[in-house]
């Protein structure tokens, strides 16, 4: 018996400059999650936008090296949106009640967690 196959053209692969992988990269470090829908928003696999990310973290494509990386610390029960400011050095916690707390990079974690939890139950 013979078997028909049918050759699917997938496309051309696309190139991307540098501008634009770093214009990518930065969009998927704007907020948690933010990976996934960056990669597929561009129709790029989610390998590839990770090997940008690490690329532009140690200054590989271009550019300084960014000065900070976004990070989310969840202790039990609480998710505040955290960011940094980058020109003053500070971090900003944005509360799930609206409330936003700034301090230093080098905070107590211990004294910071018991202060969110307060604020968050306030």
């Amino acid at each position: 018996m013979l078997e028909v196959m049918d050759v699917v053209d997938t496309g051309r692969r696309r190139r991307f400059s540098r501008e634009e992988k770093i214009r990518i990269v930065e969009e998927s470090f704007s907020g948690p999650n933010m990976a996934r829908a960056t990669a597929r928003r561009y129709g790029i696999a989610l390998s590839g936008l990770y090997l940008w990310r690490r690329q532009y973290q140690r200054g590989e494509l271009g550019g300084e090296v960014p000065a900070f990386r976004a990070v989310e610390l969840f202790p039990d029960g609480i998710a505040p949106a955290i960011s940094t400011a980058v020109t003053s050095g500070l971090i900003e916690i944005a509360l799930s009640n609206g409330r936003r707390v700034i301090v230093p990079p080098d905070v107590d974690t211990g004294v910071l967690t018991r202060f969110v939890q307060i604020l968050e139950r306030a």
